[in-house]
């Protein structure tokens, strides 16, 4: 969220989790996308979401109130700051997604003043389930799988175009992306270089996803998908270029299994988030890292120096200046000699 700048902000942020329910709940309920086919009084709303009581009538209200909604003789709208949010950018699934991630991450927080001292996991200490990693999730549902890798799609366009203007693939002809998903960054390379073919490396569910993505496109003579487990599958061989784009996996390990998969010469671009210091969060993801130490205490990015230390450990020659593209991630790259 945007800086505090005055008074009147402070108090408005102790106030920030119910407007953040309310919101999300206008979200997963679709009530925006209700409201965006025609404006309804609040009776016909509660009629149609079945909401008890004067609930409903108080929910409308507040979503008013904060700006969310607008009420008009012929009824309840979204306002136009809502309509360029939900209409305008991504699909109705992927905000519905994005909101019910928000509600479990931050199911932790509202006795967070009683439990921050704890050494362990708040989540823990309060008798939470804590939540799955997304992984796991997408490992278990492919329904969950398709509904994350088709909202990552959508909000990484701009990142995928970054990443093609960028990156000069001259002479690059087999590319592997590893984490890469929906293929999303793959599909903005492809289209740039015609002799280039790319092979995802994902979840099983998430290449099934991506698969369909990819054939959606006209792309799926050009990309394939390798299903597999970081840590425990091995990867395919002979590319060129290795790409990781904000995925968030590092270690030696890892580098170790991308240093066989590259042949002589090949590249390795990483493009992730780093920390600036030990102690710092990434400038983007101040809030997640802050979210994910509410469950361990240690939770840190690695640093731009401790990556580039183990690239080198790895045995790669790794370029010495630094690019950021994004909203703060970093390129690091490479060299299989």
């Amino acid at each position: 969220m945007s800086k505090i700048t005055s008074k009147d902000d402070i108090r408005e942020l102790l106030h920030a989790i119910p407007a953040s329910a309310a919101l999300g709940a206008a979200v997963e309920t679709g009530l925006l996308w209700l409201l965006a086919k025609k404006p309804l009084r609040p009776e016909e709303v509660i009629q149609t979401l079945n909401i008890p009581g004067k609930r409903g009538y108080y929910w409308l209200q507040y979503l008013e109130e904060i700006g969310i909604l607008e009420n008009t003789p012929e009824g309840y709208y979204p306002s136009t700051p809502a309509r360029q949010t939900f209409f305008e950018t991504y699909s109705q699934e992927s905000w519905k997604h994005l909101a019910f991630d928000e509600r479990e991450r931050t199911a932790v927080l509202f006795n967070l003043p009683r439990f921050i001292s704890e050494p362990g996991s708040i989540w823990t200490c309060q008798g939470l389930p804590v939540p799955k990693d997304y992984v796991e999730k997408m490992r278990n549902d492919l329904g969950r799988a398709r509904e994350f890798t088709r909202m990552l799609y959508e909000v990484h366009q701009a990142l995928a175009n970054s990443v093609a203007e960028f990156l000069d693939l001259t002479n690059i002809h087999h590319l592997m992306d590893l984490g890469g998903g929906s293929g999303v960054i793959s599909m903005a390379l492809l289209r740039k270089y015609p002799a280039l073919s790319s092979v995802v490396v994902d979840i099983e569910n998430v290449c099934v996803a991506g698969h369909e993505l990819a054939a959606e496109q006209g792309l799926q003579d050009r990309i394939s998908y390798y299903p597999a487990y970081f840590s425990t599958d091995e990867f395919p061989t002979g590319f060129d270029m290795i790409i990781q784009c904000d995925v968030g996996v590092f270690g030696l390990a890892l580098l170790q299994k991308l240093f066989k998969s590259l042949k002589p010469g090949g590249r390795l671009v990483f493009i992730d988030l780093f920390s600036q210091t030990e102690h710092s969060a990434p400038a983007s993801r101040v809030e997640w890292t802050f979210l994910d130490s509410l469950d361990n205490p240690n939770f840190s990015f690695p640093s731009i120096a401790q990556a580039q230390f183990q690239l080198t450990e790895t045995g790669f020659q790794v370029f010495p200046e630094t690019h950021t593209l994004g909203k703060g991630l970093i390129v690091l790259q490479g060299l299989k000699i």
